[in-house]
């Protein structure tokens, strides 16, 4: 199998002198970026995160529920909107997580969302 790359595209920094201008540029060593000393503040508290439905309609994602700091004890609500499902903390809600920290979506909420097993799912925290 012979892999084949496709040519950068370097924009001509001298106008009218492309010849040397590529010169110039092939074999110099990359210009360095200024790297700030202490990371950017978040300006969203949003979370994404991409997971899978197993085929007991379960979808995995630890960090999301502890970011919401949900337990196996957290009553959920599971919730359809126009193919998007809307899965919240609900004192009075019917389903909970597993003991793993997993969500089961019930059938009718995948059915819903048009999911089946192996499908990958957008997860949003906010």
């Amino acid at each position: 199998m012979t892999i084949s790359y496709i040519r950068p595209i370097v924009p001509d920094t001298a106008p009218g002198n492309a010849r040397a201008a590529s010169g110039r540029i092939v074999g110099q060593p990359l210009p360095l970026i200024a790297v700030p000393a202490t990371p950017p503040q978040r300006l969203s508290n949003v979370l994404y995160s991409v997971a899978t439905v197993d085929d007991r309609g379960r979808v995995a994602d630890r960090q999301m529920a502890a970011a919401l700091n949900w337990t196996a004890a957290t009553r959920l609500s599971i919730r359809e909107h126009d193919g998007l499902l809307a899965v919240a903390a609900d004192p009075h809600g019917v389903f909970k997580l597993t003991k793993q920290g997993h969500v089961r979506l019930p059938a009718d909420a995948r059915r819903a969302g048009h999911l089946s097993s192996g499908d990958r799912v957008l997860l949003r925290v906010r």
